[in-house]
């Protein structure tokens, strides 16, 4: 993929799917809304979920973002993904200023300022995935 397919792929309005590992070492999946920025993805969560307390135990994650195109009469269904691996750091997400942006990727309708208001009060964890290993492909 392309500098800029990677960027569209990114500032996609689809979730991204977290890969978390338990305490037995099995993986759980978690979609997610997030940005990408400063060279890391950006999530957030309300502190109770079971990702992250997998996460404060092992802090090794991997990340998927990836669209499929409807099918096309030859039966194929182009698909384009990033996908990632890193260690994910914890932190509170202060005044929900990343939960604010990444509400405003999301949600852009008459309901945005409602919803964003909304999610910032709920007093979110940030999870910051800086990628070890970065993978992006395309199928034709």
């Amino acid at each position: 993929m392309t500098a800029d397919e990677i960027d569209a792929l990114l500032s996609a309005t689809v979730p991204a799917r977290l890969a978390t590992i338990d305490r037995d070492g099995f993986p759980h999946v978690t979609p997610l809304w997030f940005i990408w920025a400063e060279g890391g993805f950006h999530l957030t969560s309300f502190s109770d979920r079971p990702h992250l307390r997998r996460l404060a135990a092992n802090p090794r994650a991997g990340i998927c973002i990836d669209v499929e195109e409807p099918e096309r009469d030859d039966g194929e269904r182009p698909n384009r993904q990033v996908r990632a691996i890193g260690t994910a750091d914890l932190s509170r997400d202060h005044d929900g200023v990343w939960t604010a942006r990444i509400t405003d990727k999301y949600v852009r309708r008459s309901a945005a300022s409602a919803m964003r208001a909304t999610r910032v009060a709920d007093q979110r964890v940030l999870i910051r995935l800086k990628p070890d290993r970065f993978v992006a492909v395309a199928s034709v």
